[in-house]
């Protein structure tokens, strides 16, 4: 990753901070027409939140997807099932799980302001902060006790404190700047001084999807695919990026981060509507099986992958005899699969959590055709109850 070799370079004093404010000499027709390209992209993005069945499930999907990507990158292996049942049986003996679940809260914590407002020192409090177990402090002399963030503090290191401070002014002030690279420009920035004691690159990813959210660029969601772009990009020439950097030529940075982003935005695109895919032909498939009164209870299981029936019962707000029932019927129809967790079943929206954990967003396809089966739930009434047959006596 590139943030090692930019944080070696900027200690060692090559790195020219602040970056340049105005576009002069910067942004040549290489850089514009990339810029162009990934404009192009976001708008598209926002297009298909706007005419997505389900926006905001997506956006919570995706978001989780970014953070277990991103944190594969440090060689955290986590298991979507598995964070999924975290979230109604509570683990917090799997570090991994907690760390996922942490990094989600980052994501959404600056997402309601950062339309409003650009990136701040609180911005990176804010984030912090939501990492307890990792206890990020500024970074310090060594002469100077570290401690934890809180609002409104700045670091004790004087020289930590002046870049900080500057880094703040560079991303308030306006500029002449193209959105999208002055966003770079400062995540850029805020790498090289890196002004935590810890995770400067996981902070500055979560910054970046923020800055994207701006007024002036209007991601809809910080949920755009960094992490896998970063990892699947071929990351080339850093030496030549250094140098550039080290003669304020800032185009070959540019040029790798916009290239990226053009990517992540993509994939964005495709993971978006692989989920909408997936729901529409759920729909479509519970219409020609005869369940299309189970149609009202998908959104239900979309946004929440792994339920059980008490689970299930507060979301939609019925009872827990109703909700075992809806469960045990898409079960049969073959959409969620059933586990046994000690006196509880756990039922898991399969195809969905396989299409978010494929490399290429695919799912299996639903079956063609199922063993006929009497529904336990009918729409109106409260369950329907097994009564056995008896015969009718005869007329004389």
């Amino acid at each position: 990753m590139h943030f090692q070799e930019i944080r070696q370079a900027a200690s060692q004093g090559t790195i020219s901070l602040p970056p340049p404010s105005n576009s002069e000499g910067l942004e040549n027709e290489l850089i514009l027409k990339t810029c162009l390209k990934v404009v192009r992209e976001l708008s598209d993005f926002r297009y298909s939140f706007a005419t997505s069945r389900i926006p905001e499930t997506s956006s919570r999907l995706m978001t989780i997807v970014e953070a277990k990507n991103q944190l594969m990158k440090r060689d955290h292996q986590v298991s979507l099932s598995d964070y999924f049942l975290s979230e109604i049986v509570p683990n917090p003996g799997i570090e991994s799980l907690v760390l996922l679940d942490d990094y989600v809260k980052a994501l959404t914590v600056g997402a309601e302001s950062a339309p409003f407002s650009p990136v701040s020192v609180k911005t990176i409090i804010q984030i912090a902060n939501q990492f307890p177990a990792d206890q990020i402090t500024w970074r310090q002399n060594k002469d100077i006790g570290e401690r934890l963030l809180a609002p409104d503090t700045f670091p004790d290191s004087k020289a930590v404190q002046f870049e900080l401070v500057r880094w703040d002014n560079y991303c308030r002030t306006p500029n002449d700047l193209d959105p999208l690279v002055h966003s770079l420009l400062c995540n850029l920035y805020f790498m090289a001084i890196a002004p935590l004691s810890r995770h400067n690159e996981r902070i500055g990813q979560i910054l970046l999807q923020l800055s994207l959210m701006g007024r002036d660029l209007n991601s809809p969601a910080p949920c755009i695919q960094l992490g896998k772009a970063l990892v699947t990009n071929a990351h080339f020439g850093i030496e030549e990026r250094l140098y550039g950097l080290r003669t304020r030529q800032w185009s070959p940075y540019l040029q790798y981060m916009l290239r990226t982003l053009l990517k992540a935005t993509s994939m964005s695109i495709e993971l978006l509507r692989s989920i909408d895919r997936l729901y529409n032909q759920t729909e479509d498939y519970l219409k020609n099986i005869g369940l299309s009164s189970h149609i009202a209870f998908l959104p239900a299981i979309f946004m929440h992958p792994a339920c059980r029936t008490g689970e299930l019962s507060s979301y939609i707000n019925t009872r827990r005899q109703v909700a075992s029932h809806i469960l045990n019927d898409l079960a049969h129809a073959n959409i969620l699969s059933r586990t046994e967790d000690g006196r509880d079943r756990v039922f898991y929206n399969k195809r969905l959590i396989e299409l978010l954990e494929s490399d290429n967003y695919s799912f299996t396809p639903l079956p063609a055709a199922i063993t006929p089966f009497i529904p336990l739930y009918q729409k109106g009434t409260p369950g329907r109850q097994r009564k056995s047959l008896k015969e009718e006596p005869a007329e004389e």
